[in-house]
Parts: structure tokens; C-alpha cells; sequence
């Protein structure tokens, strides 16, 4: 699985809501909303539940567990059960640790930046208008929902969906489709912001002789 499956691991499966659809300068008006209310936040913590739909298996995979995000960079997403594993980033280096596998997978943070948009915009290194056009928005059960395609078509995703709390425009949850057709959806509950978190939080602890594969030096 290549790394931005990895990370699109991190949004989930939705369908899009169809009621009280909003013109296209009100959608525009919602995003824009979403990123400044994204720009007040310095630290983000939550619990999530992740739904991944392969449709190659025609199944969808449930999980827990939580995360903590440090602007700018810094990020530790900690996967429960059946397949524990910690996604976490230092700000210039990405690791992946699966206990089960009694492995680390270490890479630079550039490769994740240039291929996948929400996960830099979650920590605090993008802007949403750069790199997408806004489709629609809708609401639902005091949700709002935002409908973005990547301007680079390049990418594996075909279109990502942010769900924002209508009342303050804080996000909580998002979605994201592939070419494939397999969609991910992750839905943050206990969300705190801006409370303090120390650095080593951020910093990857495994325990001995745990093999690591480095391909930070690789051209």
C-alpha cells in the first residue's frame, strides 16, 4: 500500500448528503469559513472512528483511536484494534510503526505534503483554495458539508469532503474518494483545541530491536 493510502486512511467513508443545497458562492462563503476558523486552531486533539470501504474486497473496515496535531507539522494519529499501528510526524519526518510487524517505516514529510492535501491542511501547512475547487455544500443534522476536486488531477483522490460544525465551523470529520472507488470516511469525537502538548508527544517510541526502514536518503 503506497504512502498516501496510508494517510488517506486517516478520512472515511460518507455519502453525500442531498438536503438544502447551497448556490456556489454560499459554498464558497462555507469553506472559506472552515479555513479561518482552521487557522485560530495551534493544537488539535480528539478521539475518531475511521470507516475504509475497499471496493476491490467489498468490505468496510471499522477503527478507533486518536490523534493529536501540533501546527505546523506536527501529528501522532494512534490506531486501536485489529491492526494497532502510530502514524506520527515530527514535522520533518514521517513515521509508521506496526507493532504487529515489530517495524518502522521512516520517510520525509515532503512526500506527504506534495500528494496529499488533507493531511497538510490538518497540520497546518496549506490552504484549501490552493489546491481545490469548491463543488458544492450541503447540510444536515446541523452539519455541513463541502464538496472539493483537486484542481491537480494527477492525484489518486477525486474528491474530498470536509464535515464542519455549523455553528462554529469547526471540522469534524471528512471523506475522502479515489479513483478506485474506495472512499474513507473519519469522524472526530472529544475534540479539544489549543490546549498545550509537549514535544514528545511527537516523537517516535518503539521498543528494542524493532527494525526500521529508512527511505529518507533516497533520491
Amino acid at each position: 500500500m503506497n504512502l498516501a493510502r496510508k494517510i488517506f486512511a486517516l478520512f472515511a467513508l460518507l455519502v453525500l448528503p442531498t438536503e438544502t443545497l447551497f448556490a456556489e458562492t454560499s459554498a464558497q462563503r462555507a469553506l472559506d469559513a472552515i479555513q479561518r476558523q482552521y487557522e485560530k486552531v495551534a493544537t488539535f486533539e480528539a478521539d475518531f472512528v475511521q470507516r475504509s470501504y475497499v471496493k476491490m474486497m467489498n468490505q468496510t473496515q471499522s477503527i478507533k483511536g486518536t490523534v493529536k496535531i501540533r501546527k505546523p507539522g506536527k501529528m501522532k494519529w494512534v490506531y486501536g484494534s485489529p491492526h494497532p499501528q502510530t502514524l506520527l510526524s515530527d514535522g520533518k519526518t514521517l513515521w509508521l510503526y506496526v507493532p504487529e510487524e515489530e517495524q518502522v517505516t521512516r520517510m520525509p514529510m515532503a512526500n506527504i505534503y506534495s500528494s496529499n492535501t488533507p493531511a497538510l491542511f490538518l497540520a497546518g501547512k496549506g490552504k484549501l483554495t490552493r489546491s481545490f475547487n469548491v463543488a458544492s455544500a450541503s447540510e444536515k443534522n446541523s452539519v455541513i458539508f463541502v464538496t472539493l476536486v483537486p484542481k491537480n488531477k494527477v492525484q489518486d483522490m477525486t474528491r474530498l469532503i470536509l464535515h464542519a460544525d455549523k455553528k462554529n465551523y469547526q471540522i469534524i470529520g471528512s471523506t475522502v474518494y479515489d479513483k478506485l472507488g474506495n472512499k474513507t470516511e473519519i469522524r472526530f469525537s472529544q475534540i479539544r483545541i489549543n490546549r498545550e502538548i509537549p514535544d514528545e508527544h511527537f516523537q517516535i517510541k518503539t521498543p528494542p530491536g524493532v527494525e526500521i526502514l529508512d527511505y529518507t536518503q533516497t533520491p
